[in-house]
């Protein structure tokens, strides 16, 4: 279980420097992948590496990891819709997505489950 809390905790860090790349992309109005990709839950190493785990029934059938799971996909919903603004030249409205509460709570909801899922772990 060692192995696995070390991953959890390096995609916690991942997922603090994709936030970031969204932020960079809202500001100068670019996307470094389309955003069909980024609403996409199993195209980021974090989520192929959570589609990894499935095939480990006694990982993928903890409800932390179920909660990991619908956390990630959640996440990319919602930075997919803010990519879409930002493909559609609207910046601003990007920018509110982004800062606004419904995403910062999506966000929050994703490192809550991974340190729930590593708290699980020990």
């Amino acid at each position: 279980m060692e192995g696995l809390d070390k991953q959890i905790k390096d995609a916690m860090g991942a997922h603090g420097c994709w936030k970031q790349q969204l932020k960079d992309a809202v500001a100068h109005g670019r996307l470094r992948d389309p955003a069909e990709h980024i609403s996409r839950d199993d195209l980021c190493s974090f989520g192929k590496w959570l589609q990894d785990l499935q095939a480990d029934p006694e990982t993928s059938s903890s409800p932390e990891y179920a909660a990991v799971v619908a956390a990630h996909a959640r996440f990319h919903k919602a930075a997919g819709h803010v990519a879409k603004c930002v493909e559609n030249g609207l910046g601003d409205t990007a920018s509110e997505l982004l800062n606004g509460p419904d995403f910062q709570k999506i966000s929050a909801s994703l490192g809550k489950a991974m340190i729930d899922w590593r708290k699980s772990l020990k």
